[in-house]
């Protein structure tokens, strides 16, 4: 891979979980629906209830802690790579 497919990659890799959950709290504040860590309150689509999806989605944040430094290694990979 090149330096750039290992940048490219490392952001995707903190900035898919990072944007999953502003997903799932901007919908939720559309519908004007209560989301915090604890609980969701109930927020109907059509019909369907998809409070369990929103608080799924808001927890994504939670992943970038665990791809955060695997980021970071790949972006010091990266700086290895175009250095040599």
């Amino acid at each position: 891979m090149t330096p750039a497919q290992w940048v490219l990659t490392s952001l995707l890799l903190v900035a898919v979980p990072f944007g999953l959950s502003l997903l799932g709290s901007g919908i939720a504040r559309l519908k004007g629906t209560r989301l915090d860590a604890g609980a969701a309150d109930p927020c109907f689509v059509l019909g369907v209830d998809i409070s369990g999806l929103l608080y799924n989605l808001f927890m994504c944040y939670w992943l970038v802690l665990f791809t955060a430094p695997i980021a970071m290694g790949g972006l010091i990979w990266a700086a290895i790579l175009a250095w040599w």
